[in-house]
C-alpha cells in the first residue's frame, strides 16, 4: 500500500508489540535449547517452559499480522510462510527429547516477515530502547538503600515493640501502693496545715480554722487541734464547728 509519509511507530504500537513479544520468547526458547544441550541441571524446567512458550509465538505473531492486515499493510511474505513453519517444538534424538532448532528458525522468519511489513519502524532504535531498559537499575542505589532502611527501621520498631508487650512485668504490690498513696496524701495534709496556721495567725478567719482543726484530726494532731480550739475561742470565741472537731476522737 503506497503512503505519502510513513508513520514513525515504537513499541507502543499493536502490531510492534505482538511482534517484539514473539522475538522474546523465540530468544528465551533458544536459551532452552542451550541449556538442554549442556545438560545443565536446570535444563529440564527451561525446556518445560519453552515447549508452554511456542505456542505463545505463534499467537503473538499472528495477533501482529492481524492488525497489519487491518491496516492495510502488505503481509503476504507471512501468509505464505505460515502454513508451512513446524508446529512441535520438541524433537527426539537417541531417544531424548531435545527442542527442534528448525521450529525457531521458522518463527524467526516469520517475525522477520513481520517486520518488514511494518512501516516506519526503527527496530534498531526500539532494540536499543529495550535493551537499555533491562539493563538499567529500576531504581537508584541511594535511594534503594534509604527505602531498606526504612523497612529496617519500621520492622525494628514493630519487633521492639512486640518483644516488649511479651516481657513479663513485674507484679505490683497492692499493699506497698496503698501505703506509697497514703504518704502522699499525709504529706499534702500538713502541708496544708502549715498553709492554714499562717492564714489563721493572730486572725479570726471562720471558714480556716475549722478546716485547720479538722486537718489536725485527721493527721492525728488531737492535742494540737484541742489547744488550737481553746486559743482561737479566747480571740474569736466559741465555735461550734470548731469544738465538735477538738473533741472528735482521734482516726
Amino acid at each position: 500500500m503506497y503512503r505519502d509519509a510513513a508513520a514513525t511507530l515504537d513499541e507502543r504500537d499493536r502490531a510492534v508489540g505482538a511482534i517484539l513479544i514473539g522475538e522474546a520468547l523465540i530468544a528465551s526458547c533458544e536459551r532452552a535449547r542451550l541449556l538442554g544441550q549442556a545438560a545443565r541441571p536446570d535444563a529440564w524446567r527451561a525446556m518445560r517452559d519453552a515447549y508452554d512458550d511456542f505456542p505463545e509465538i505463534w499467537r503473538s505473531l499472528d495477533r501482529a499480522r492481524h492488525e497489519l492486515a487491518r491496516r492495510g499493510d502488505n503481509v503476504a511474505g507471512y501468509d505464505e510462510l505460515r502454513p508451512h513453519v513446524r508446529s512441535q517444538l520438541a524433537t527426539g534424538v537417541d531417544d531424548e527429547v531435545r527442542v527442534d532448532p528448525a521450529a525457531l528458525d521458522d518463527a524467526r522468519r516469520a517475525a522477520n516477515e513481520l517486520k518488514l511489513a511494518v512501516p516506519g519502524a526503527d527496530w534498531a532504535a526500539i532494540d536499543r530502547r529495550t535493551t537499555g531498559l533491562v539493563a538499567a537499575p529500576l531504581i537508584h542505589r541511594q535511594r534503594n538503600r534509604l527505602v531498606l532502611a526504612g523497612f529496617a527501621i519500621a520492622f525494628g520498631f514493630v519487633a521492639l515493640t512486640w518483644l516488649s508487650a511479651l516481657a513479663p512485668r513485674p507484679r505490683v504490690d497492692r499493699r506497698d501502693a496503698m501505703r506509697q498513696e497514703l504518704a502522699q496524701i499525709a504529706d499534702q495534709r500538713r502541708a496544708r496545715i502549715a498553709d492554714l496556721q499562717r492564714a489563721v495567725d493572730d486572725r479570726c478567719e471562720l471558714g480556716d480554722a475549722r478546716e485547720l482543726t479538722k486537718q489536725l484530726v485527721m493527721d492525728g494532731r488531737a492535742a494540737e487541734a484541742r489547744s488550737f480550739a481553746a486559743d482561737y475561742a479566747a480571740r474569736c470565741g466559741e465555735d461550734e464547728v470548731v469544738t465538735r472537731w477538738a473533741r472528735a476522737p482521734q482516726p
